[in-house]
């Protein structure tokens, strides 16, 4: 009888048959058996009860990432699980057919967002991330398989390949850190649903400090000129003619300026929202999922507005059409790509004559310019501003100096003063298209 470290040495040398298998008695039962291809794999003999002929059980992995010590811990485990009465091989299938029954990440997600209680805007947001960033690349995997390890390596992959995208700005710690929240909500999803223990989810503990991905917020409120507006409005127009933006993505920020709308309720917009009049104009019913206080808005939108959107040849339901896909809108981070394009940020960068040298500003600082005009331009009462705007006491965004008052703004909503707000919004749209219409006398 050969010791374990003669067969030790007998398995290092032993060299494949191309025409047959190779077996190595290891002992008690136990054999290598050596593949006509040269894998080496250790193979339990056994019988069962009332059986005639005995079967072989292939133990993994294959040498040498198994020794010959833990095979044979292997083996005696087989061993005693026969004595039991347990049938290896049927254990075996069960195994694998309740594996094959786990559910993946994508099937979690796909579940998760069709029953997450998100606005439109931002579940949009969320499953257009998840499939750029997750989907494909550990989206196929086993739930129960991803492990703390998987998701913090994912995350930072993100994080540098998003900071190499020429649509985004920065190093890529806001996508990162979305879809850390995106790849934490699913989870969370899973344990609800009873797919995962609260024990097993991987994201318990990770946060975004310790990822380095913990976004900064910039605290700094702008209120652009009329100039500056004027300037904004006839560079976007300008990347557009010369094919730097696409119409919809110009069309949008020109919305913007003109009506005080938050982007979400720009992009979403569909057609049969809008109730078209007489002379051109419309009423855009804005629906309370794409409200940030979840309450149903109504915009008007002038002639010279329509104009506008009209001019955006689409066969879609959307008034801003995804270039990229037929069935959606534009994203509203397409209106942040945009301002970035007239600042020169985004690849490859344009000449100099195109840059716009004005202080930058986001989309959200044309809302406050909006409302900021109405006031100092049309002495607006601040009661109709914060109705035009559907501005909640969660906005802080107050640097327009309205003075939220939620007892008058309740008094003209419950009004609905709906032609006064009308007003308005066509005198501020006849101001801004007299200033883009003159002459640049520069």
């Amino acid at each position: 009888m050969k010791t374990r470290q003669q067969i030790e040495l007998l398995i290092r040398r032993e060299k494949p048959n191309p025409l047959k298998k190779i077996r190595i008695a290891c002992g008690d039962g136990l054999c290598l058996v050596i593949n006509k291809g040269g894998s080496k794999i250790f193979t339990s003999r056994y019988r069962l009860p009332n059986q005639k002929n005995a079967e072989d059980y292939s133990h993994s992995p294959p040498y040498p990432e198994i020794s010959l010590t833990e095979a044979f811990k292997k083996h005696y485990i087989l061993m005693e699980k026969l004595k039991e009465g347990i049938n290896p091989k049927l254990e075996q299938k069960e195994k694998a057919l309740k594996e094959a029954s786990e559910p993946t990440l994508n099937e979690v997600a796909k579940d998760y967002f069709s029953k997450a209680l998100l606005r439109e805007s931002t579940l949009n947001d969320y499953k257009t991330r998840y499939e750029k960033w997750v989907s494909s690349k550990i989206g196929q995997l086993k739930l129960k398989n991803i492990d703390s390890a998987d998701c913090i390596n994912h995350i930072q992959i993100v994080k540098n390949e998003s900071g190499k995208d020429s649509y985004n700005k920065g190093d890529g710690t806001r996508t990162a850190s979305i879809i850390k929240t995106i790849l934490s909500q699913i989870f969370i999803h899973a344990v609800l649903d009873g797919k995962l223990k609260l024990s097993r989810n991987p994201m318990l503990g990770i946060s975004s400090k310790m990822l380095g991905i913990q976004q900064k917020h910039n605290q700094k409120k702008r209120v652009l000129s009329q100039s500056e507006i004027v300037e904004t409005w006839r560079k976007i127009t300008l990347h557009e003619q010369l094919g730097m933006l696409l119409p919809a993505s110009a069309a949008s920020i020109h919305i913007a300026i003109l009506t005080g709308m938050r982007r979400q309720e720009i992009v979403g917009m569909q057609h049969d929202e809008l109730q078209k009049l007489e002379d051109g104009s419309a009423i855009y019913h804005v629906p309370s999922t794409r409200m940030k206080g979840g309450v149903d808005h109504q915009v008007f939108l002038s002639k010279f507005c329509m104009n506008i959107i009209n001019r955006l040849q689409t066969n879609t339901i959307y008034a801003f059409p995804s270039s990229r896909y037929v069935d959606r809108p534009i994203n509203k981070e397409t209106m942040n790509n945009s301002i970035r394009s007239i600042f020169g940020v985004r690849r490859p960068k344009p000449p100099i004559e195109m840059i716009i040298d004005i202080p930058w500003f986001s989309p959200h600082d044309l809302r406050r310019s909006f409302s900021s005009g109405l006031m100092n331009v049309f002495k607006t009462p601040k009661p109709i501003i914060h109705s035009m705007i559907a501005h909640g006491n969660d906005d802080d965004d107050d640097s327009e100096g309205l003075g939220y008052d939620t007892t008058l703004d309740k008094i003209y909503v419950i009004a609905d003063e709906f032609n006064e707000k009308k007003s308005y919004w066509q005198q501020w749209s006849d101001h801004i298209e007299r200033l883009v219409s003159q002459p640049d006398e520069r």
